[in-house]
């Protein structure tokens, strides 16, 4: 329930991040990439941006909290729990920044919902819990 109740926190902070930082850069003018100096000149501006600055402390919010719930959970059940930002997304880019959301976009969004749905339904079943390896796991196939 630790882990469900971190990764809905998790994805409310990522949407809200999503959500800051696509409002900044529309306030700003649109990204050239024709030369350095222009990539450069347009990171200064957007990095004194505070919707863009607000917005990157939400992403990292949420990168901690991803991080902790790695820490207690399987990568194929947090994975997808976090998928609900793009809920959240789709909602506040309709209420807070007036996108017209088509029913293309909602139908795909509430299929992810049914992922992440199903994906809790199975760390609900008894005796599914995950087993914790003692040592490290070793992600090189190199034997010493």
């Amino acid at each position: 329930m630790k882990t469900i109740a971190v990764l809905v926190i998790a994805a409310l902070c990522a949407a809200t991040g999503d959500t800051f930082l696509s409002y900044g850069m529309r306030s700003t003018a649109p990204v050239s990439v024709e030369t350095p100096r222009s990539v450069l000149s347009h990171f200064l501006v957007v990095a004194r941006n505070p919707h863009v600055t607000v917005g990157v402390f939400f992403m990292a919010c949420f990168f901690y909290l991803y991080l902790a719930a790695l820490s207690w959970g399987d990568l194929s059940f947090v994975k997808p729990i976090t998928s609900l930002s793009f809920l959240f997304a789709t909602l506040f880019a309709a209420a807070f920044l007036h996108e017209q959301v088509s029913w293309h976009r909602w139908l795909g969004t509430l299929l992810i919902l049914l992922g992440v749905f199903f994906v809790t339904l199975d760390r609900a079943a008894p005796g599914k819990a995950a087993v914790r390896a003692k040592a490290p796991v070793r992600l090189d196939s190199s034997r010493r």
